[in-house]
């Protein structure tokens, strides 16, 4: 079974917990540092506040409606004989994507509230912001969640192998 991918749901929930909170983390620094044109107090006191609205909303669109719409996409364009990595890649890029066009309207809704100034600035901004999360995603935050799962699986294999030694041995008096 693969090792640096999510087998349960509670699993999924903290590879998708890691990627979200690097993801936004990242985004929301950047973008609100170009919007108040550099990194300032003022500037880190809104990434501050920012960044938890931000993560939850990700998760929940994520969760409801791009990781479902990704999945179907993933489905079409690969097969099941495709390898682990193709999948992965194709679900990456239909996930970036996504998130990268809602949630560049609505970082844009959070900072000017709802006006033609925001979709005056997505023609200019989702570009850049597709662009640097796809890269991210790929060479960074994936294989960071990816390296804790499997460090999470060897734990539970190791923990589960002992358990088993044990139960042997007990059993063995």
């Amino acid at each position: 079974m693969e090792q640096s991918m999510p087998r349960n749901q509670k699993e999924g929930i903290i590879y998708g917990g890691i990627i979200c909170a690097l993801t936004c983390s990242f985004m929301a620094t950047m973008n609100i540092s170009i919007n108040m044109g550099g990194m300032s107090r003022a500037a880190l006191v809104t990434i501050v506040k920012a960044i938890p609205v931000v993560f939850i909303i990700a998760m929940i669109l994520e969760g409801l409606i791009v990781g479902k719409v990704a999945d179907k996409l993933v489905s079409v364009f690969s097969s099941p004989t495709d390898s682990v990595n193709a999948h992965i890649l194709f679900r990456t890029f239909f996930t970036v994507i996504g998130m990268s066009i809602i949630m560049t309207i609505i970082g844009g809704i959070l900072a000017s509230g709802f006006s033609l100034e925001v979709i005056k600035e997505f023609s200019i901004s989702w570009p850049r912001n597709f662009c640097i999360v796809i890269f991210l995603e790929l060479l960074i935050v994936q294989p960071i969640a990816r390296n804790v799962m499997r460090i999470m699986h060897v734990s539970q294999e190791k923990y589960q192998i002992k358990n088993e030694t044990d139960l042997d041995d007990g059993f063995s008096a």
